[in-house]
């Protein structure tokens, strides 16, 4: 089956994690993906990270996967111009710089509608495109903390604490090939390219909707509950005998009163403390002591079966890499190997989603400048004129 984005050019100016990951899920969608890098060392990245994946650093190889690498002098004139020759023949371009970066470069959504007013142009940002603290850097730690994410993070021994991947990248990425979908939809209808945009903040704070409404009536906050629910209980993770299990036995009156039997704890719905969710929240540490007086009996291998048996919602707290090779990952997919521009063949993690067949990538993650010549070709430079920008440093490849 054709992928469905198959036939759209993305020009893609973005680094670090949110921006590529964007642009990294658009091409397992089919979409073309130019990388263009900045001269000389490219993407951050290549430099960055604690591991090697053949040539490749792991962290470049982990978000570039199924792209083309474009190397360009980026602070030259002539390399300017030449961004803005492709975006002329592009259909998407995404970038997360700075807001107002790329608009005093000539390469803002204004200059480049003029020259191809198809174009979608998105933006990724760490606190969005206006506002106070728009013109702010903001990686995923720092949002988390100005979100308030962070606060809801933790214990009360901990004190607050981030979430152990980077969420808020991950997510406002993927908030932006929405956009950028809906945006590509739109056009089908009316041959306009529109401006569309999602930032790290706004996606941290969609995280609260479900508790929105409760802290915008009292304007209190959750506080650190750890692993625990300010609306539900039980609702958290419980120590077993050789390990922790995470456990929701809150979702109905009828999933409790199921888990108090399978615990062999028929009393429980009769004790004041524990008759409705409320009570069992504001009697939290109490019902914690008593479950694990009795999960503490067991091995989560042991409660993993019971629980699923009676259809109540469990799970062992999986190391990383007991989850990435589980029989119900391998079953989905959700493993992809490709390769390095050398050969070296390495395992990545596909996007969740599937359109008419699970999204793969195409290829590996490139090497700086790899496909230079082969994209200009495409865009109707011949080899005189790629030879000519080679020779003067504005492209590599």
């Amino acid at each position: 089956m054709t992928p469905p984005l198959a036939g759209i050019r993305v020009l893609d100016l973005t680094r670090f994690v949110s921006g590529a990951y964007c642009t990294m899920v658009l091409s397992a969608l089919g979409a073309d993906v130019i990388k263009v890098e900045g001269l000389p060392g490219g993407d951050p990245y290549r430099a960055q990270g604690t591991v090697k994946v053949g040539t490749l650093s792991g962290l470049f190889a982990s978000l570039n996967a199924g792209k083309r690498s474009l190397a360009v002098d980026l602070r030259a004139d002539d390399g300017r111009r030449l961004i803005r020759t492709l975006a002329a023949a592009s259909d998407v371009f995404v970038q997360n710089a700075r807001p107002g970066s790329l608009d005093r470069a000539g390469l803002g959504p204004d200059e480049l509608h003029e020259v191809n007013p198809r174009l979608v142009y998105a933006s990724i940002s760490g606190f969005g495109q206006h506002g106070p603290d728009a013109a702010r850097g903001g990686f995923d730690l720092i949002l988390q903390a100005a979100s308030g994410l962070m606060a809801v993070t933790g214990t009360a021994q901990s004190g607050p604490v981030k979430v152990g991947v980077p969420v808020l990248d991950i997510g406002s990425g993927m908030s932006a090939v929405a956009a950028i979908m809906a945006a590509l939809l739109a056009r089908t209808a009316d041959g306009i390219g529109r401006t569309v945009s999602s930032s790290l903040l706004e996606f941290a704070l969609s995280c609260f909707t479900s508790y929105a409404a409760d802290v915008l009536e009292t304007g209190a906050s959750p506080g650190l509950l750890g692993n625990d629910s300010p609306q539900f209980a039980p609702y958290g993770v419980f120590r077993c005998q050789d390990g922790a299990i995470a456990l929701a036995g809150a979702g109905s009156d009828q999933l409790w009163l199921r888990l108090c039997q399978v615990l062999g704890q028929p009393g429980w719905p009769a004790d004041p403390r524990f008759a409705s969710n409320a009570d069992r929240v504001a009697h939290r540490a109490e019902l914690t002591t008593e479950i694990e007086r009795v999960l503490t009996g067991g091995g989560t291998a042991h409660w993993q079966r019971v629980l699923d048996e009676a259809g109540i919602p469990a799970s062992v707290v999986n190391q990383p890499g007991a989850a990435l090779t589980s029989p119900q990952a391998v079953t989905l997919g959700a493993v992809q190997q490709v390769a390095t521009p050398d050969g070296y063949p390495y395992q990545t993690v596909r996007p969740p989603l599937s359109a008419g067949a699970p999204a793969s990538y195409p290829r590996g993650a490139p090497a700086l400048g790899q496909h230079t010549a082969e994209v200009l070709g495409e865009f109707g430079l011949d080899g005189g004129a790629v030879a000519g920008l080679i020779e003067r440093g504005i492209v590599a490849g």
